[in-house]
């Protein structure tokens, strides 16, 4: 069976990684008011969306809790529209502004009208039954997923997750809703479905990501989220629900369910501020900037990685036959944690097939779509289609 897997690539391509000019994004979350200002804490807020402008972020992530909600569709889109008139800045300066619903978003009694009226323009690929509550889209070499975990209580659409993920070929994955994934404060939250939450978690770090985004508790709590001791594989929690609700405090202990897992706290603030993420190839440095003054945000804690491209198994910024000489070993082995093991179920098999020849020969083109020349249909993928024109050219001269 390993050489048949062996013959199922038989072409190389030369594929380099293109330069790319640094860019940034933030994320923040809880930005509704205790009860004044029509449910939005309309003082942080500005000053967020004037920091939003005034660093250039391309987009911004708000993981739920815009408004206090709570109250009819009526009132409710009262609140979102004053949010959003808060936020006009950054709308003025058409910068993508992805929101996803928080408890306090719904409704009393829940509904999505108020929702869908006020951000219509969010994109509607999301499952049935959570169009333009779950959904997911692409910027340069960033792939952004939110869930939306109230349809289904406290747990995700994982079967359009994991496709969402089979099919992305960039570098970067950003995933972001409004629960944390491991308790911090509250407890309703997704471990309240352990199981639901381990294989969210996993899908995750299995495709690559290294960051889940959330709020619900009220302060900043970065936390590195381990199960075999190797940190360079880790996906961290980043509670971000510092846009201005009142802040809730902290045991300084992760006493949720955590099954296998082990979560290490890397910072803990109770104050307002957001996370300004910069993208420069495939590094990424998160750093959180803490409001030290009205109007004045500092940057108080940083953490950087650097992505490896889904597929890639030796680390070298391509995939192709080195890769593939990995994958081919651990070909139909069994159901544990594999090198080549990209997407359910447990085990090397023809849906990792699927995945890596998707990926065939990727690099991180820095935002360009033709990765050098190699997108020879133009169709945005350097994959197995491009190999027809190849082969239609084969050992052909002028």
């Amino acid at each position: 069976m390993k050489s048949f897997a062996a013959c199922l690539l038989c072409v190389v391509f030369s594929s380099v990684s293109l330069a790319q000019t640094p860019w940034k994004f933030i994320v923040v979350g809880d930005t509704r008011s205790d009860g004044e200002d029509n449910g939005v804490n309309i003082a942080v807020l500005s000053e967020i969306a004037d920091e939003i402008v005034d660093k250039g972020a391309e987009f911004v992530l708000v993981p739920g809790d815009l408004v206090l909600g709570g109250v009819d569709q009526t009132e409710l889109e009262s609140e979102f529209n004053t949010w959003r008139n808060t936020m006009k800045p950054v709308y003025d300066a058409n910068i993508a502004v992805y929101v996803v619903r928080g408890n306090h978003d719904r409704g009393s009694p829940e509904g999505t009208a108020a929702w869908n009226n006020v951000f219509p323009e969010l994109p509607d690929n999301g499952p049935s039954g959570e169009i333009n509550l779950t959904y997911s889209a692409g910027h340069k070499n960033v792939f952004i997923i939110a869930l939306d975990q109230y349809i289904v209580l406290r747990r995700v659409n994982q079967t359009w997750l994991n496709s969402q993920l089979s099919a992305n070929t960039g570098p970067h994955i950003f995933i972001f809703g409004h629960d944390p994934a491991f308790k911090v404060n509250h407890s309703d939250c997704l471990d309240a479905y352990p199981a639901n939450r381990d294989a969210f978690w996993f899908s995750i770090e299995k495709a690559g990501g290294r960051v889940y985004f959330c709020g619900h508790d009220h302060f900043y709590n970065h936390a590195r989220v381990d199960n075999d001791g190797e940190p360079n594989n880790d996906v961290h929690q980043y509670v971000v629900g510092t846009g201005g609700a009142p802040f809730s405090g902290w045991s300084g202990n992760y006493d949720g369910v955590n099954d296998y897992y082990t979560l290490t706290n890397i910072k803990h603030v109770e104050q307002y501020g957001y996370v300004l993420c910069e993208v420069d190839g495939l590094k990424i440095t998160l750093t959180w900037m803490e409001r030290t003054g009205e109007g004045v945000y500092s940057a108080v804690e940083e953490w950087n990685y650097t992505a490896v491209l889904a597929g890639d198994m030796n680390n070298d910024g391509v995939v192709d036959f080195r890769d593939f000489v990995i994958f081919a070993e651990h070909w139909l082995e069994g159901a544990q944690i594999l090198t080549g093991d990209f997407v359910p179920p447990a085990g090397v098999g023809f849906e990792d097939i699927g995945f890596f020849a998707n990926r065939w020969l990727r690099a991180d083109c820095g935002g360009s779509n033709n990765c050098d020349g190699a997108d020879l249909n133009i169709s945005g993928n350097v994959d197995f289609t491009d190999f027809a024109s190849v082969a239609d050219n084969w050992l052909k001269t002028k």
